[in-house]
């Protein structure tokens, strides 16, 4: 599988809603909730952007009056759907479509995240640096381009964007190779 192949599975479809930082921690945070399944995460206390944090981050949602949440869709052809992928194939893809959406945002983000005097919320955990500084002990190397995720503040993702967007989340048939209709990747800004 290649970049060319993979550009041909699917179609990104954008969506932008915003809410107020006070409803937004009011239905969608639960820092319990997501501090467990950041925990069992390989990424916990090894990444800048992931917990474990050494300051209250609920604070974010207090610092802030508003947050955009910008949803893209990740929608799969029906080729796509109707072929099976070894492992390989789906690491392949999923860094060549999740992940390659998610750095195209980014980059706007952080553009607004300056003009805007806020704070870009990214998905998953930093991927700036090939080994993250905090492994070895020292302090981030691009703290401009290292983000937290919505999930690092505690934003529960799936009832986000039902609960926002009116949209389910959906997930790789890992067992089997098969894709969903979709992958959503849910970023936002503060400001």
């Amino acid at each position: 599988m290649n970049l060319e192949e993979v550009g041909k599975l699917y179609t990104p479809e954008k969506m932008m809603e915003t809410i107020t930082t006070r409803e937004y921690k009011e239905k969608y945070v639960d820092f319990e909730v997501t501090m467990k399944a950041c925990r069992e995460c390989p990424n916990y206390s090894k990444n800048w952007a992931c917990p474990e944090f050494y300051e209250d981050v609920l604070e974010n949602w207090d610092r802030y009056e508003h947050l955009d949440l910008y949803l893209t869709k990740i929608n799969f052809t029906r080729e796509a759907l109707s072929a099976s992928y070894d492992m390989d194939d789906i690491e392949f893809i999923i860094n060549n479509t999740l992940f390659l959406e998610r750095n195209k945002l980014i980059s706007q983000l952080e553009e607004e995240e300056k003009a805007r005097n806020g704070k870009c919320l990214s998905a998953g955990f930093c991927t700036v640096c090939d080994e993250c500084s905090r492994i070895t002990g020292q302090p981030c190397r691009y703290p401009d381009k290292c983000h937290n995720s919505i999930e690092s503040l505690g934003g529960l993702v799936s009832d986000t964007l039902k609960g926002v967007f009116g949209e389910e989340i959906k997930w790789i048939d890992m067992e089997n190779g098969k894709l969903p209709v979709n992958l959503s990747l849910l970023m936002g800004l503060l400001y």
